[in-house]
């Protein structure tokens, strides 16, 4: 399982998933070259027995295109500037993997936000430069790929669609919200999309969804409109983010129940108050007759 229980950050936890389930579409999506064969182990342990974990390592064959020649890749993710501790990271990672498979490495950094300022090469010696691949998306390539999703509703082919998921990511903060709704209004309207794959997309959309709306009521407006496709996932039961989403939607519904009733106790004594001193007065009034009518002073 790619997927792991402590794995936490949304963005993370939808890169997983797809790595999970639709590897080898997700490589096509990105535009990464040959033909995928298979994920491999992502575990490294480095010279002195510490271990380290790579986000996807691929192998892939020649296509007589964009490659000539067998070859692993390693795709990292973040949603942050690489800095030299992460590019020594990533140094860390393609010389493991080409020692311990024998093949050469393309290391490949898809980045949502901190491109500019990130480390771009990392000099080893004199001699040997080591320079990752970025695959990153500015505001403006993000409207227009928004775009194409509305004017092709309806023949939306399977590259497209894991940019639904993609987009919220690569999207500014202050878009990320209007970004993420359009989306889901897409995905709901489209007819294309069917089957699997379509529960697929919609779960790791779900779980964008969460990460800018979280229990607002606008989220759960949004959720409802997947509902069927992300209830008939086949692997919602073992993702840890649901399930952390689930406790924390509980905990706020028990908070909300649980104010709600207090503040129906607060009612209820104030009315209780209110009766009691309604009475009290009544009482009071009862007892001021008698005193007039005996000409008693008070």
């Amino acid at each position: 399982m790619i997927l792991k229980p402590e794995v936490h950050h949304p963005n993370d936890v939808t890169i997983g998933y797809l790595i999970d389930v639709m590897a080898e579409k997700l490589h096509h999506a990105l535009g990464l070259p040959g033909k995928f064969v298979k994920n491999y182990p992502t575990r490294i342990i480095k010279r002195d027995g510490s271990e380290r974990e790579m986000d996807w390592l691929m192998l892939v064959e020649p296509d007589n295109e964009t490659l000539f020649e067998k070859i692993l890749i390693n795709v990292e993710f973040q949603s942050s500037k690489v800095d030299k501790a992460k590019i020594e990271s990533l140094v860390d990672y393609k010389d493991y993997s080409k020692t311990y498979y024998g093949l050469p490495v393309l290391s490949v950094v898809v980045i949502t936000d901190g491109y500019e300022s990130s480390e771009k090469e990392y000099c080893l010696v004199a001699s040997d430069i080591f320079k990752p691949f970025y695959i990153h998306m500015s505001e403006e390539e993000v409207i227009e790929k928004l775009n194409n999703l509305e004017d092709n509703i309806d023949s939306l082919n399977e590259d497209d669609a894991i940019d639904m998921v993609l987009l919220p990511m690569f999207a500014s903060k202050e878009q990320s919200k209007i970004v993420t709704e359009k989306i889901v209004h897409i995905f709901r309207k489209n007819i294309s999309i069917s089957g699997i794959f379509r529960n697929d997309i919609a779960f790791a959309l779900s779980i964008m969804v969460r990460k800018y709306f979280d229990l607002t009521e606008k989220g759960k407006e949004l959720l409802k409109m997947m509902h069927p496709e992300v209830t008939n996932n086949r692997m919602r039961n073992v993702i840890d983010f649901e399930i952390d989403y689930a406790r924390r939607a509980f905990k706020k519904e028990m908070q909300e129940e649980l104010e709600k009733q207090l503040s129906l106790k607060d009612k209820e004594n104030e009315a209780k108050l209110k009766q009691q001193l309604s009475l009290k007065d009544k009482e009071n009034e009862r007892l001021k007759a008698i005193l007039d009518e005996h000409n008693i002073s008070y």
